[in-house]
């Protein structure tokens, strides 16, 4: 089995590291906002790789999940 240029290509690999971000990215939204509501949840797992990456980034700064998630 080849292996792929980005370990993200890997088909389990990559998609356990993508579920496992999004946990962090939940439980740091969690501790810095409060709940995090279903809409929230549902717009962290519409975004792509990138723009994940930006929104855990802005946790440190965000006041709101709606600042958060623009």
């Amino acid at each position: 089995m080849p292996i792929p240029d980005d370990i993200m290509d890997h088909e389990v690999i990559g998609r356990e590291r993508r579920r496992g971000q999004r946990e962090v990215i939940l439980a740091l939204m969690a501790e810095r906002i409060g709940p995090v509501p279903a809409w929230a949840k549902e717009r962290l797992e519409s975004l792509g790789d990138a723009e994940r990456n930006q929104v855990a980034l802005r946790i440190l700064k965000a006041d709101s999940l709606e600042d958060l998630l623009a």
